[in-house]
């Protein structure tokens, strides 16, 4: 694993407060020449609720047969569905020839329902998955394809959110896949992030089967397990994690980071507020980086203490050129997070604000990166995303925008 930083400045005032941003990049080795990977213990949770009917059930359960064939017998998986009410398509098991072959079978066998017991559907997969984890070095996943909203059983978002946490750290991670305009994308992104996993968002049915196996082959390409990133402040400096990872505040700041896989860079964002001091004085930010090695089964440990800010006068301040990288990087990311809050006004009903949020940050962007062909293009689409805000967004649009900041702020492709 290396561990690398860039900051915008790296002189900051004696005599103010000081504004800058680090951005540290984590990138994961290459697949190894092995074929070391752990096994894989795996709950697919399918809603079969009446919206399901059709094209969506039939490409889930399609997907869910490709996954079953492509693991292997080191593997196990349960298949679970809900509409009301939770069946047990097939218990967890190992995944033999003949195991395949009968929770194939079953898999065909799914048909539509009624109403949506999302948790209780979900939650019966993860218990699945809990009861075989120990049972060898499972990396253990839930996957949930789910197209509505939790209507019975659980419904709330945050009590699904700290369920989903609960399970991350007893070792069960939580992927959310919401498909077409229905479902409800902030549950699902919350679950996800509490959970340790992925969250998707399939527009349409045909595309379901590539987005699991997409999920699939990142999970089968994990190379880390349980990554942190632990950044200490010297007196003086507050921190603020412009990505969405959980963030966990002390002496030293730490952010989870759960799985990565081979050849995977990660790019985190710090808003960094710094005191006025000494000219001449150093302020160093030691960086450390802790993970599980698959490979090897061992803790391992990279550091960095080549993050360091400098107090200087005011004029070397203001002739400092600044990282372009970086400063895009801000940039697009402030570009997230107003898009996050344009769609807090449009929940609200307050599309006057969420269209002068959006254009606003359209605005900040042609200021602070006109150099960046990547920042122009996200001003050109914040603009157009502030005219369709003024009359309130359509259901399809506002997943578009929520799986966009969503997954800028994972620092992930969609």
């Amino acid at each position: 694993m290396k561990l690398s930083t860039n900051m915008d400045r790296r002189l900051i005032s004696a005599t103010k407060t000081s504004e800058r941003y680090l951005r540290v990049q984590i990138t994961a080795p290459d697949k190894s020449n092995t074929s070391t990977r752990l096994p894989l213990n795996l709950a697919l949770v399918i809603d079969r609720s009446g919206s399901m009917a059709g094209s969506k059930l039939e490409k889930a359960k399609e997907a869910a047969i490709f996954c079953l064939r492509n693991l292997t017998s080191a593997d196990r998986a349960a298949i679970i569905s809900y509409d009301d009410e939770v069946r047990v398509v097939s218990p967890s098991r190992v995944l033999t020839p003949e195991a395949k072959n009968q929770m194939i079978a079953e898999v065909r066998a799914i048909f539509s329902g009624g109403s949506t017991n999302l948790g209780g559907g979900w939650l019966t997969g993860a218990q699945e998955v809990a009861n075989h984890q120990h049972e060898a070095n499972y990396l253990s996943r839930t996957i949930l394809l789910s197209d509505g909203l939790a209507n019975v059983g659980i419904v709330d978002t945050e009590e699904l959110a700290h369920h989903a946490s609960e399970l991350r750290e007893r070792g069960v991670g939580t992927t959310t896949m919401g498909i077409g305009a229905d479902f409800n994308e902030e549950l699902l992104e919350k679950m996800a992030i509490k959970g340790g996993g992925h969250f998707y968002f399939i527009e349409q049915a045909a595309q379901i089967p590539d987005f699991l196996h997409r999920e699939l082959g990142e999970v089968l390409s994990t190379c880390a397990r349980r990554v942190s990133l632990e950044l200490e402040l010297p007196e003086g400096v507050e921190a603020h994690l412009l990505n969405s990872f959980e963030v966990e505040r002390g002496a030293p700041l730490r952010v989870r980071l759960d799985d990565m896989i081979a050849g995977e860079v990660r790019s985190l964002l710090f808003k960094l507020d710094v005191r006025a001091g000494s000219i001449g004085s150093p302020l160093p930010l030691p960086l450390r980086l802790t993970y599980l090695n698959v490979e090897t089964g061992e803790t391992q440990t990279v550091s960095s203490v080549e993050a360091v800010l400098m107090y200087a006068s005011q004029s070397e301040c203001d002739a400092e050129s600044p990282d372009a990288g970086v400063i895009e990087e801000v940039a697009l990311l402030k570009a997230a997070l107003a898009r996050e809050e344009a769609l807090r006004y449009d929940a609200a009903g307050d599309y006057a604000r969420s269209a002068a949020s959006l254009a606003s940050a359209a605005y900040q962007l042609r200021m602070v990166a006109p150099a960046s062909p990547a920042a122009m293009a996200e001003a050109v689409n914040l603009e157009a995303d502030s005219s369709e805000a003024s009359a309130g967004f359509t259901s399809r649009k506002r997943k578009v925008l929520h799986y966009d900041q969503s997954t800028r702020r994972q620092s992930r492709e969609k």
